[in-house]
């Protein structure tokens, strides 16, 4: 096996870890509320540290392998069009993890703890709908990887 290859097997398992995350974060909610409050905001608790647990190190190894990937590739570059896309798509995941999915999850725990019905409403519908955004935003990110557009 050639670097390349364990290099994209690495990026494909990092985009696959931040993908299925994404998924698992769109049903565990509702699968939490049913089993109580206490479940429910146990929860958005575990959500908030995936932020640091799993989220950053998928983007640190997505980041580094994809780097990796241009400077010992010649068809390539840093200017192709899927490559800004890759790159593009980190700022925007590391972005909506710290400041909407880790503070978002925290605020939904912290509302059902203390009762209040209307915040957990709105911060389960915020977090729900840029998990949406994150995952389309992902899959188009893929699609580019794989058709490798611009290049």
């Amino acid at each position: 096996m050639e670097l390349r290859e364990i290099l994209l097997v690495l990026h494909i398992a990092a985009a696959g870890t931040w993908l299925g995350a994404n998924l698992v974060q769109a049903v565990a909610p509702s699968m939490a509320a049913r089993q109580g409050p206490a479940a429910a905001a146990g929860w958005f608790r575990v959500a908030a540290g995936l932020s640091t647990r799993l989220y950053m190190p998928a983007a640190i190894v997505l980041l580094a392998t994809g780097i990796w990937m241009v400077l010992i590739t010649e068809a390539y570059g840093f200017g192709t069009t899927f490559v800004t896309i890759g790159f593009a798509m980190i700022v925007i995941g590391t972005l909506l993890g710290i400041f909407v999915f880790e503070r978002g999850s925290v605020r939904a725990a912290d509302a059902i703890d203390s009762g209040d019905q209307e915040a957990v409403k709105a911060a389960r519908g915020r977090l729900a709908g840029f998990g949406i955004l994150d995952t389309l935003l992902l899959l188009f990110t893929i699609t580019a990887m794989v058709l490798r557009l611009g290049a």
